[in-house]
């Protein structure tokens, strides 16, 4: 009569199992942390498992976080900054002021020079008519 070995295939099935959820989570924080594109393939591919593996109802936590930090994405496709990378709405506006007033500048100096030239062009206008220029 031959050994029952039942109880050695689900116990290596079971850490089989754990052992690809933890590659899955490293997968994940690693993608949380440095950023990256997060696809279920990519994932899977990454951690060394089947797509099959993370849409599993046992795995549903797992693909869930996968969801969660894929919406993190922007829309443009580009994989998102890592969270250490990211930049803070304050200081997007504080480098959204800096920017509006380096821009207002040469603007301000186009309007001088075209203000100028108008007077300029105006009383060149008055000379060749003879018509005699108040001093300013």
């Amino acid at each position: 009569m031959r050994a029952d070995n039942s109880s050695h295939l689900a116990e290596a099935a079971q850490q089989w199992r754990l052992d690809c959820i933890e590659r899955v989570q490293a997968v994940l924080e690693s993608l949380g942390h440095d950023g990256g594109a997060v696809t279920v393939a990519g994932v899977a591919a990454r951690a060394g498992v089947s797509r099959t593996f993370l849409h599993d109802n046992a795995q549903a936590p797992l693909l869930t976080r996968l969801r969660d930090l894929a919406n993190k994405q922007p829309a443009t496709g580009r994989p998102a900054l890592p969270d250490h990378q990211r930049i803070t709405t304050k200081s997007h506006e504080t480098v959204v002021r800096a920017l509006q007033d380096v821009n207002r500048k040469p603007h301000e100096e186009i309007e001088r020079l075209h203000n100028g030239l108008a007077m300029a062009l105006g009383q060149l206008r008055d000379l060749r008519r003879g018509i005699p220029t108040p001093r300013q």
